[in-house]
C-alpha cells in the first residue's frame, strides 16, 4: 500500500497538479491518525476499547479495497509492458476529452532510450551500478525517506501521550486528548502543504519545513531541560533507581517510579540520603515498580507517580506542549508529505516501482529503529538530549539537501530524469540522455 498509492497517483496525475495529488494521499494518512486518537480518547475509559478500536479500523479498509476495483491500470504501467491500446483506454478513462496523445508518445518515447535491465531489485541494482543519474535519485529517495523517520515523527506520534505526561500532564485522560489536540496540528496543516506544493514548489517546501522542524525539536529539547531542572530532587532509593538524582529521571525510567516524601514510609531496605531530612516537601525517593504501584509497598496516600512528575509548575509543560504543535505544523507542511511526493517523481521508468519500495522500505526500517530506541535513549541519556539528537540529524540532513535537492515543480516525469543527469543540479536543464536504461 505505501510504495504502491503515491507511486500510481503520481504516473496517473497531470504533471501540474501531481504533487497536490500525491499529498493528497498524505493528508487522508494524517487525517486517519487524528481521528484514531480521538476514537481513542472517547474509548479510554472503557476497558473494551482497544476492541472496538481495531473493529472500527476495518470499515475503511473495506471502503478502499471496493474503491480499488474501480481504477484503472496505470498508463505508464501498460505502456511499459507493451500493452498500447491498454494504455490509451486508461489514459481516455483518465483524462476524458483532454488530448493526451502527446503524453502517451513521451511515455513511448521514454520507453524507447529506456532498455530493460532486469526487472526488481536485480534491475535496479544494474542501474545503480551503471548510471551515476539513477545512483543520485536513489539515494537522494532514501535519504529523505531516512530523514522523515529520524527527525523523530514517529516518536511523537507513537509516544505523543508518553511525552505529555512526561511534560507534567498527569492524568491520563487530559493526556490523551492533549495528544488528539497535537495530531489535530498534524493533520491541518497537511492542508497547508497541499495548497503550497505546487506554487511553492518541493524544494523550497522541504527545506522550510525542515528549518522549522530543526527549530522546534531545539525548543522541545529546551522545555525538558527546564522540567528537568525544575523536577523534585530524589534523595534515595532502592536497587538500580537509587542512582537518579531528580523525579524527572527517575520516571524516564521504564521500572522506576517517583513517592514524594509526604507519602513515604520506607522499609528497612530503602536507602535514603542524608539530605533528605532537611529536603522539601517536592522531595521524594526512586522505587522499582510498575503503573500500578510500587515493588515494595511504601508509599501511602496515593502519591505514586510512575509515567510523570508531580507539578512544581506548569509553565515548562505548556512550552513543551506547545512546541509539540508547532513542530507538526512545520513537519506537516513539507517533510510529511514531500518524500513521498518527491519518490514518486524522481525515477526511471525501467526502475521507478522497485525503487519506490526500495525508498519505502528506508522509511519503515528507520521507523522501526527511531520507535524502538525512543526509551532507551531517554533512559541512557535524558529526554532533552534525545530531541536534540534528533534536531542534530534534522540539521545534517538539512545541509545535504541543500546540495542534492532538485525543484521538480511541473516538470513531467521524463523530464525530472534530465536534471538528475547533472550532478549537484537542482533546476531543470534539457540534456541529450546519456544512457540506456
Amino acid at each position: 500500500m505505501f510504495p504502491s498509492v503515491p507511486l500510481y497517483i503520481a504516473e496517473v496525475s497531470p504533471p501540474d497538479m501531481r504533487g497536490t495529488l500525491v499529498s493528497l494521499n498524505t493528508l487522508l494518512v494524517t487525517g486517519g491518525q487524528f481521528f484514531a486518537t480521538v476514537f481513542a480518547a472517547v474509548l479510554s475509559s472503557s476497558p473494551s476499547g482497544w476492541r472496538y478500536m481495531l473493529g472500527l479500523a476495518s470499515l475503511p479498509a473495506m471502503l478502499q479495497f471496493i474503491g480499488f476495483l474501480f481504477l484503472p491500470e496505470s498508463p505508464r504501467w501498460l505502456v511499459q509492458h507493451g500493452q498500447h491500446d491498454a494504455a490509451v483506454a486508461a489514459l481516455a478513462s483518465i483524462r476524458g476529452e483532454k488530448d493526451f496523445q502527446h503524453e502517451l508518445r513521451s511515455m513511448e518515447a521514454e520507453l524507447t532510450t529506456l532498455s530493460r535491465g532486469g526487472a526488481g531489485i536485480a534491475g535496479l541494482w544494474t542501474a545503480i551500478s551503471q548510471f551515476a543519474s539513477v545512483r543520485r535519485a536513489v539515494v537522494l529517495g532514501c535519504v529523505l525517506q531516512m530523514l522523515q523517520q529520524f527527525c523523530g515523527i514517529n516518536t511523537v506520534m507513537y509516544y505523543g501521550v508518553t511525552i505529555i505526561r512526561l511534560a507534567g500532564f498527569t492524568d491520563s485522560h487530559v493526556a490523551i486528548w492533549l495528544g488528539a489536540v497535537v495530531a489535530l496540528s498534524n493533520f491541518l496543516f497537511t492542508f497547508v502543504g497541499i495548497y503550497l506544493v505546487d506554487r511553492m514548489g518541493r524544494r523550497q517546501l522541504t527545506l522550510g519545513s525542515l528549518l522549522g522542524v530543526m527549530v522546534m525539536l531545539l525548543v522541545l529539547g529546551a522545555g525538558f531541560y527546564v522540567a528537568e531542572v525544575q523536577s523534585p530532587p530524589v534523595h534515595g532509593g532502592i536497587d538500580a533507581c537509587a542512582d537518579f538524582t531528580t523525579c524527572f529521571d527517575c520516571v524516564a525510567s521504564t521500572s522506576c517510579g517517583f513517592c514524594p516524601v509526604a507519602s513515604l514510609s520506607p522499609p528497612p531496605s530503602v536507602v535514603v540520603d542524608a539530605a533528605s531530612s532537611s529536603s522539601t516537601s517536592s522531595s521524594g525517593v526512586c522505587y522499582p515498580g510498575t503503573a500500578a504501584g510500587p515493588a515494595h509497598a511504601a508509599c501511602a496516600g496515593g502519591g505514586w507517580s510512575f509515567d510523570a512528575c508531580p507539578n512544581t509548575t506548569h509553565a515548562p509543560g505548556y512550552v513543551i506542549l506547545a512546541a509539540l504543535f508547532v513542530y507538526l505544523a512545520c513537519f506537516a507542511t513539507g517533510m510529511g508529505p514531500m518524500p513521498w511526493t518527491i519518490n514518486a517523481e524522481i525515477y526511471p521508468l525501467s526502475v521507478r516501482s522497485t525503487a519506490i519500495s526500495l525508498a519505502t522500505a528506508v522509511n519503515w526500517i528507520s521507523n522501526l529503529v527511531v520507535s524502538l530506541t525512543f526509551l532507551s535513549l531517554i533512559q541512557a541519556t535524558s529526554t532533552y538530549a534525545t530531541f536534540w539528537l534528533y534536531g542534530a540529524v534534522a540539521t545534517v540532513g538539512f545541509v545535504y539537501l541543500v546540495y542534492h535537492l532538485p525543484e521538480t515543480k511541473g516538470l513531467t516525469l521524463e523530464e525530472i530524469d534530465g536534471v538528475f543527469q547533472v550532478r549537484g543540479g537542482v533546476t531543470y536543464e534539457p540534456v541529450a540522455t546519456d544512457r540506456t536504461l
